[in-house]
């Protein structure tokens, strides 16, 4: 009976969230999402356009966010310890980051202007914050103790967000021909602020792995790290710039890769981290 309530207030806490986050985004023209001039000169509008199916499958988009958010969040709190509710905020403010990076690369990577972006920042971090904490108090749970220290985390961020951003800008150069017109969609950088977003990135999905190593439910260092790098990192990372299919055709092999590049550069700095920091600690 307990277990039947407690998904029962979650579905409730999604569709609560959905709906405040769905009024904003699909009901006021000025909170709607506007996809870059440069794709739109250079990509074909998708079939869900032409339809007229934009706003329906937008909502559902959310709502699959909400509902991905939700699996994670479950798998990783049951030993992450803490107040359920602050758990799920934290969770949703976490994934709202991703997000905001997201969108800060549409200004620098493909030519949106920086009021926009910030607004399109402002319209999901609140939601996707507000989500977390409702979904921690509906299907979370109070664990008690205090998280186990972690030997030189900052080693952790730095690994992590340069592993990102090699194994990214590597991909991406490998990748941009085959991709053809859809090259912009890789993100690779030709300067050192989109090196430096890049970079930041990485280091915000660092900082959440010192938040959640030791509740991550994997003894193995490798599964530990795939979990996080192509789950819970490159699930919303994934998600957040797979939004283009609703625009654009043809795009979704390209925000595949994107998103696949970017989950193994997030492995490969997880696993430097504890191959070479935790496994044989360094006197720093």
């Amino acid at each position: 009976m307990g277990i039947n309530r407690k998904k029962l207030n979650t579905a409730l806490a999604i569709i609560g969230a959905l709906s405040g986050w769905g009024i904003f985004r699909l009901l006021f023209p000025i909170f709607d999402y506007f996809p870059p001039e440069s794709l739109i000169r250079d990509l074909e509008p998708s079939f869900i356009l032409n339809i007229g199916f934009r706003k329906p499958a937008g909502l559902i988009y959310l709502g699959l966010a909400l509902v991905l958010m939700t699996v994670f969040f479950k798998i990783i709190q049951k030993e992450w310890p803490g107040k359920r509710g602050i758990k799920g905020l934290i969770f949703g403010m976490w994934i709202g980051g991703v997000w905001s990076f997201g969108f800060l690369t549409g200004w620098l990577f493909l030519g949106t202007t920086l009021k926009a972006e910030f607004l399109n920042i402002v319209v999901d971090l609140i939601p996707l914050a507000i989500a977390g904490w409702l979904i921690g108090l509906a299907g979370g749970r109070d664990v008690p103790g205090s998280k186990s220290e972690l030997r030189q985390p900052w080693i952790a961020i730095i690994l992590i967000a340069i592993g990102f951003v090699g194994v990214h800008t590597l991909g991406a150069n490998l990748l941009v021909d085959l991709v053809g017109p859809y090259a912009k969609l890789l993100l690779l950088p030709s300067s050192l602020t989109q090196l430096g977003l890049l970079l930041t990135l990485g280091a915000w999905a660092g900082g959440m792995y010192v938040i959640l190593r030791t509740s991550i439910p994997f003894k193995k260092v490798s599964t530990r790290a795939a979990f996080f790098a192509f789950g819970v990192f490159g699930h919303c990372w994934t998600w957040f710039n797979l939004f283009f299919i609703i625009e654009f055709a043809g795009v979704l092999p390209t925000i595949i890769l994107l998103g696949l590049i970017g989950s193994l550069g997030i492995y490969a700095g997880v696993m430097a981290y504890e191959k070479f920091i935790v496994s044989k600690p360094l006197s720093l």
